[in-house]
């Protein structure tokens, strides 16, 4: 059942139910009765986890194939979010202003 599938997913990321809901702006108690079964996400919501925590979506709906789209991200990506998930606003905006910077210098070298 996809609720017993996201429960996974937490824990493979290292998230609580709060951490990863606000990281794709969804109320916490709203994804805590998504995660207890008693209410289903929306196609939205769950194109938010697919994109946000790079998830296959066969996965996310069936249960079927890997859960990741790309397995070889999921570790270090899941270490990131933990850590961005600690940050504060102004903290948040300075890593995505240095990742945009990398981002920029990588096009620049290819």
């Amino acid at each position: 059942m996809l609720h017993e599938r996201l429960v996974v997913l937490l824990k493979k990321l290292g998230l609580s139910q709060r951490q990863f809901a606000n990281r794709i702006n969804l109320d916490p108690g709203y994804f805590s009765r998504i995660i207890q079964g008693k209410t289903m996400p929306s196609k939205r919501i769950l194109l938010l986890i697919e994109n946000i925590y790079n998830v296959n979506m066969k996965w996310l709906e069936t249960g079927e194939g890997e859960i990741f789209k790309n397995k070889n991200m999921t570790h270090k990506k899941a270490e990131i979010l933990k850590i961005i998930d600690t940050l504060e606003k102004d903290q948040v905006n300075a890593v995505s202003s240095f990742l945009k910077y990398l981002q920029e210098e990588k096009n620049k070298n290819e």
